[in-house]
């Protein structure tokens, strides 16, 4: 009986902390649901991020948990605290920033320090593989159109981006499962359920932080502080920007923002609005090579952080939103296309011999047939399931 007993009691304890938890995280002031929160053990290096709704699930481990996200106050639950909760309450920073007008900060210098003052000291430079999510939307007139979630393991040698290296040289793709997959075809329009994307050689590169510092101050210029906030953490700068090369104007910064640690010694996460000016222009469609014209109306990328069991940072998330117009004679339709990869597990030392994603072509032109579903890790939202069961 007494083998029984203690056999009992170890089942009870590993199918305990071998389940999921689901549950919603609500903005304090507001009550309402808060998109792209990470939660996340650090000393497990395991987390996730929750969806448009605020929902999020994450498998319960006995450790303690930090809740973080762009614009609200980081907090911190023990796992006893944590696992008898449903919904999550986290405050707005404004509620608690201390706002600093400082019209003399040179943030291109700021950048520059980080390159190449702080950057391996502070970055995880090892050889990792990341376990994701991959999530694409595409959307027409504010109607979904292809719904698209894998999970797949992203190998980077050292999250570091070379402009004289082939983007498939310096990372690896290899595709474990599928989640979702609709397109909706419109047929009686000429934009369809295919018509944009963002290549994965110019999506991968936004993964890299150097690659974002090297733009932002090699080719940014006309920096202009909007406002500078601060707590105990953390420096919170938005500002207003204009990027050009070659000469030419290709879009500017509109109240982007960039959130240091409270020494500018690094950069805990950002979001960059990107706003274009420039009108349509002529192009043909990939498969069918039918004349249109289209226009780039913003591009919104946010890129966060997390810290790993070597305290130092390693990428939790990046999203990517372009917004447009596709038009031809007849009418125009709006579109927007965006892409998200979230980072669920971090495996540092480790080597993925190959993969089976070309980076060259779209995901969902290079789903393998035998893929089998897990499971899922990011939640769809209510809207995303209502396109799925149409």
């Amino acid at each position: 009986m007494r083998i029984n007993a203690l056999l009992f009691l170890f089942l009870i304890n590993y199918f305990g902390f071998s389940q999921s938890k689901e549950f919603i995280i609500i903005d304090t002031t507001s009550k309402k649901p808060i998109n792209l929160v990470q939660v996340f053990y650090p000393d497990l290096e395991i987390g996730s991020v929750s969806n448009e709704d605020g929902k999020i699930r994450i498998p319960l481990r006995e450790n303690k948990i930090i809740v973080s996200h762009i614009n609200y106050i980081e907090k911190e639950f023990s796992f006893n605290d944590f696992k008898t909760k449903d919904t999550l309450f986290i405050t707005p920073k404004q509620n608690q920033l201390e706002e600093v007008v400082l019209y003399n900060i040179d943030l291109k210098q700021k950048f520059l320090h980080i390159f190449k003052e702080s950057y391996f000291k502070k970055y995880s430079k090892r050889k990792v593989i990341h376990n994701s999510t991959y999530k694409e939307t595409f959307s027409v007139n504010d109607s979904l159109t292809r719904l698209f979630q894998i999970q797949l393991d992203w190998y980077s040698k050292n999250s570091l981006f070379s402009r004289d290296t082939d983007i498939d040289k310096q990372n690896i793709i290899n595709i474990e499962s599928i989640d979702y997959s609709k397109k909706k075809e419109i047929k009686e329009d000429f934009t369809n359920s295919n018509g944009g994307y963002v290549e994965n050689k110019s999506f991968f590169k936004f993964l890299h932080l150097n690659f974002l510092l090297e733009t932002l101050i090699h080719l940014t210029n006309d920096y202009e502080i909007e406002t500078i906030k601060k707590d105990e953490n953390s420096i919170s700068v938005y500002f207003n920007a204009t990027l050009t090369e070659n000469g030419k104007e290709m879009f500017k910064h509109k109240n982007s923002l960039i959130v240091f640690d409270k020494d500018y010694a690094s950069i805990k996460s950002l979001k960059l609005n990107m706003i274009y000016s420039k009108g349509f222009e002529n192009a043909k469609s990939r498969i069918k090579k039918i004349p249109y014209k289209k226009k780039t109306e913003s591009h919104v990328v946010e890129l966060s952080f997390k810290k790993l069991k070597n305290n130092k940072y390693s990428i939790a998330y990046f999203t990517s939103e372009v917004k447009g117009f596709f038009k031809t004679k007849d009418y125009t339709d709006n579109i927007s296309s965006k892409q998200s990869l979230f980072i669920n597990e971090s495996k540092l030392g480790k080597k993925l011999k190959k993969g089976n994603i070309k980076f060259h072509n779209p995901f969902y032109e290079s789903i393998p047939n035998d893929l089998k579903k897990n499971e899922i890790k990011i939640l769809l939202t209510e809207k995303e399931k209502e396109f799925l069961k149409g």
